[in-house]
């Protein structure tokens, strides 16, 4: 007979984990990020919102409900769809050289019998912070389109969050959209502004430190022979679907057998934030000037003319120890 876990033992074990919800336009990286908190003990997550980007925000969400099958992780996640086309404009063609046509690599996942929310992204988004009550952590892997339609219902959601942590920006490093912009931040770039003046308690991993951050394939093949045993389809995922973000990588980059570790990176900290340096910044999002579209303007001068709370910007990783938590979660 299968043994219960009596009711208070399991509250008490929720109440000491992290409560994430993440925002996603599920592709490659993204589908790697998702992997590591469905596997990683620490981690419950709440939910799965979905945005344009890698794929479209309907595509993302059956990536990602192909993803939740194929972990096998124990409990119900919830997933909504959110924005197809950032604030203003439309939307720019999803990167099929970079993440493929289904936005995964074109690996193949069997697909899932749950269905998604009827729930909007950002309305989902509101209510899971009213829920848990300052203890949620949001993680955005794409555009912040679905958290600044969220501000925009509920101006009061920076005081119920715990902490927002995003990927996106570039200071250091140039970006891969314009040698000023990284790709979430320019994809909807008035988005971004807006999030960033919201006074969340709000941390942006850019291309500063994921640049400096390797999956490669000797980490997949070491991972192949010391996977558990039930993580082993998850692992044959990630081979399949790594394959095209390394091509990609190599064509672009000149990495041999290796990839930027973007997303991934994100997710990791936000659960183990001394993994990283962080500087406080005064920023804004450039939007008006399209060559400068996307990028991040600082002022760190002691009276700032930014009025609005400062973020913090990840400076620096130990990438070695964070690619050795990501692969240690299968």
């Amino acid at each position: 007979m299968a043994r219960t876990e009596p009711n208070g033992s399991r509250n008490e074990r929720l109440s000491m984990m992290k409560h994430v919800l993440i925002d996603c336009d599920t592709g490659i990286d993204d589908s790697i990020a998702i992997l590591y908190a469905l596997k990683n003990k620490h981690i419950h997550i709440e939910g799965i919102t979905t945005g344009f980007g890698n794929a479209t925000a309907l595509q993302a969400a059956d990536n990602t409900l192909r993803l939740i099958k194929l972990a096998q992780c124990g409990y119900e996640i919830p997933v909504a769809v959110g924005a197809e086309q950032p604030l203003h404009g439309e939307r720019e063609s999803a990167p099929v050289h970079i993440h493929g046509h289904n936005g995964i690599g074109d690996a193949e996942l069997p697909p899932s019998d749950q269905k998604v929310l009827a729930e909007p992204a950002w309305d989902f988004i509101i209510r899971k912070a009213n829920e848990l009550k300052g203890n949620l952590i949001i993680v955005t892997l794409g555009r912040l389109t679905n958290l600044a339609l969220a501000l925009e219902k509920d101006p009061e959601l920076p005081c119920k969050v715990k902490k927002v942590v995003s990927m996106g920006g570039s200071s250091a490093k140039p970006g891969n959209v314009s040698q000023y912009a990284e790709a979430n931040i320019y994809g909807d770039a008035e988005a971004a502004d807006i999030v960033v003046k919201a006074g969340f308690n709000l941390t942006l991993v850019g291309l500063d430190v994921t640049t400096e951050t390797f999956i490669t394939g000797n980490d997949l093949e070491a991972l192949s022979h010391y996977c558990a045993p039930e993580n082993k389809p998850i692992v044959e995922y990630m081979q399949s679907a790594l394959r095209y973000y390394f091509k990609f990588h190599y064509a672009t980059a000149g990495l041999i057998d290796r990839c930027y570790v973007h997303d991934p990176l994100a997710m990791i900290l936000a659960v183990n934030p001394s993994l990283g340096s962080y500087n406080p910044m005064s920023v804004q999002v450039e939007f008006c000037h399209p060559e400068l579209r996307g990028m991040i303007k600082m002022d760190n001068r002691f009276i700032s003319e930014y009025l609005h709370d400062e973020i913090l910007y990840c400076t620096h990783v130990d990438s070695d120890l964070a690619v050795r938590k990501l692969l240690s979660a299968f």
